[in-house]
């Protein structure tokens, strides 16, 4: 939403990303002095609360032998937490890693000194090492960078860096205990049922398809389209559809793309969270990518979908690298995966805060996922990476069904996981590097329509592959669709509006799964 605000009212909000990436920039005491009670009165709300807080650290049963109203007590510290929160965003933007920094740093000081057991000694020491931190990050921003570079940079970028090294230690250290499992045992549909859903998203693409060609800020008719593939459109229509066609295809191709890799990361790594939006792998493509048009704007089709693959398999390697540690297991994963993607957010913001406004605009409209101005060299490299793994996945489907169930079976068969995944993973990387070249980067598609397929048709992987690839064209392809014609002449991305879809799912499979 807060992407959609930016890109729809440039003017309303000028200057207002770089302070979303978190600025201590001040004009005066104004703000400090206004923010100031309300910071004063959730700490002092905070403090009568303390004693209330230690008893529930005893445990819910506990607490509530000693009188303590548990779910009373949890919302109000809550909406203190919030209230502070509030003052602190209003202050200084939204300054990533903070809260999740400040109270590890202090916690071992409770194994020395007994005092700091205790909420109220504990709390204050927290919010002096949080303000440590954010005057530490200003600092050594303003150390290592020229002045005049240094005022445009945001706090939260240094921030938002060592939060997210700090995740993935802590996410290595983590004693995890959500093992990476098999997905849930589904219903096998027969062949009649397997092909009637093929045959039913392969119309809906196309209806999809066709809609996407004809709808938008200018409305066409199917005759158009003949007469346009024929050669004698008008000069209007073939204006239209020279830009309006490359724009469908790419995002036909980027869902497909996504999807597939989506369904391979999930397979390999039997861990129903894996996507490349989640791990950071779409993350690091962008980052490549923004490098090069914030550097190079000229730089072609081919040189973007490079450059984007070298940014996904470099987080590629850090991620799946680190998370092999013991098998893939599911929260080091996924929280390995989140602190990477926050690294490469926070390395986009200082790339975008320091170009001239013409590439950083051209950016967050790419970024947004957005399909606008693609052009038929633009698809040429997703389509081939697709039908190449497309190929790989068919030909290889009885070694995905092996490794995607446990880690002995594969071997009493005579498979080594360790020669396998390597290739599967390859593959995903290119997938996901060059559908975010095709579109920006789109999230959660990797994500819904592995999991879709698989409700759909069972866990076999010949059925799951084309399931899955004809879902995520789908999905993108809609989504493009919507943002193109809901607000026109203004236009949304189409990876804005897969998150609406994506967010509520993701955290439906985060409740499933801790069930």
């Amino acid at each position: 939403m807060t992407e959609g605000l930016l890109l729809l009212f440039p003017e309303q909000t000028e200057g207002l990303y770089r302070w979303n990436q978190g600025s201590i920039a001040q004009n005066g005491f104004d703000g400090v002095l206004q923010m100031l009670p309300v910071a004063a009165a959730g700490l002092a709300g905070l403090l009568l609360t303390a004693r209330r807080v230690d008893a529930l650290a005893l445990g819910d049963d506990a607490a509530r032998g000693l009188g303590v109203p548990v779910r009373a007590t949890r919302v109000t510290v809550v909406v203190l937490a919030a209230l502070l929160s509030a003052a602190a965003v209003t202050l200084a933007g939204p300054i990533g890693f903070v809260g999740l920094c400040a109270p590890a740093l202090t916690r071992p000081l409770a194994r020395r000194f007994p005092a700091f057991v205790r909420a109220r000694a504990n709390w204050p020491a927290t919010g002096l090492a949080g303000a440590g931190l954010v005057l530490g990050a200003d600092v050594l921003l303003r150390a290592l960078v020229p002045a005049d570079t240094a005022v445009a940079v945001p706090t939260g970028v240094v921030t938002g860096l060592v939060g997210a090294v700090f995740l993935v230690v802590t996410a290595l250290r983590l004693r995890d205990t959500a093992e990476a499992g098999p997905p849930d045992r589904l219903r096998t549909p027969g062949r009649t049922a397997f092909l009637v859903t093929v045959a039913a998203l392969v119309a809906a693409v196309a209806v999809a398809a066709v809609a996407g060609v004809l709808l938008g800020d200018t409305g066409l008719l199917l005759g158009d389209v003949v007469d346009w593939a024929q050669g004698r459109a008008g000069r209007t229509v073939s204006f239209v559809l020279d830009t309006r066609v490359p724009r469908v295809l790419a995002a036909l191709c980027a869902g497909a793309a996504l999807a597939l890799a989506g369904t391979l990361v999930q397979a390999v790594t039997r861990n129903p969270l894996a996507e490349p939006g989640v791990l950071g792998v779409s993350g690091g493509a962008a980052l490549g990518a923004v490098l090069l048009v914030t550097t190079v704007p000229v730089a072609g089709s081919w040189a973007l979908a490079g450059a984007a693959f070298a940014g996904a398999a470099t987080a590629s390697v850090v991620v799946f690298g680190l998370a092999a540690r013991g098998g893939y297991r599911q929260n080091r994963l996924v929280l390995v995966g989140v602190g990477v993607a926050a690294a490469t957010t926070a390395l986009i913001s200082l790339l975008i805060v320091l170009t001239d406004p013409f590439n950083a605009t051209k950016a967050l409209t790419w970024l947004s996922g957005s399909t606008y101005g693609r052009t038929m060299p633009d698809v040429l490299p997703v389509a081939l990476v697709l039908a190449l793994g497309v190929g790989v996945a068919v030909a290889r489907r009885t070694e995905l069904d092996l490794v995607s169930l446990d880690g002995d079976t594969p071997r009493l068969l005579g498979l080594r996981p360790s020669r396998v995944r390597p290739g599967f993973l390859v593959v995903s990387v290119l997938l996901s590097a060059t559908a975010v070249a095709s579109a920006g980067t789109i999230g959660f598609v990797g994500l819904v329509a592995p999991h879709a397929a698989r409700t759909l048709v069972g866990r076999r992987h010949v059925r799951v592959v084309p399931v899955a690839v004809l879902l995520g064209a789908a999905l993108v392809c809609v989504a493009d669709l919507i943002g193109r014609t809901v607000i026109a002449p203004a236009q949304l991305g189409a990876g804005l509006v897969t998150a609406v879809i994506g967010t509520p799912y993701f955290l439906y499979l985060l409740v499933r799964g801790r069930r």
